[in-house]
């Protein structure tokens, strides 16, 4: 009776495990979107590159290399970085499966203490692209 008792639990943990794995795909989307302004917010250099696709391109013709400079250039010239996502909202591309669109209002301050002293607002547009099981951004735009 143990052994089926066991067996039983351990297959209702499988399969608690399996649901917390299978995200549809617009909620993987948002959690990649929420995973960036974390990695970005925590300054972890090496994490957001990780999640810039290779054909990266954001304005004015910055690309995946020059995006790594540009982090590290803020990142050691304010100590403390804090972005604040406001009505962000993530859709699948209609056309193509593995794209979709992400948008938000952002405000982003940096400070070397706890007084920031650059604050910013911007509306950001951005496009995903879905490799192997993983958004990656593509394309980064703001006004």
């Amino acid at each position: 009776m143990s052994i089926l008792l066991r067996s039983c639990a351990l297959f209702m943990l499988s399969l608690s495990l399996l649901a917390c794995h299978s995200q549809s795909p617009i909620d993987a989307l948002d959690a990649a979107a929420q995973s960036l302004e974390e990695n970005l917010s925590s300054k972890r250099n090496s994490a957001v590159t990780e999640q810039l696709h290779q054909d990266f391109s954001a304005q004015q013709g910055m690309d995946k290399k020059a995006a790594q400079q540009y982090m590290l250039l803020l990142f050691m010239r304010f100590k403390n970085v804090n972005i604040l996502v406001i009505n962000r909202t993530c859709q699948l591309d209609n056309s193509y499966r593995d794209r979709g669109h992400c948008s938000a209002q952002v405000a982003i301050s940096g400070a070397q203490g706890l007084i920031p002293e650059r604050a910013d607002y911007y509306k950001v547009n951005s496009q995903w692209q879905l490799d192997d099981k993983d958004w990656q951004l593509v394309q980064l735009q703001w006004d």
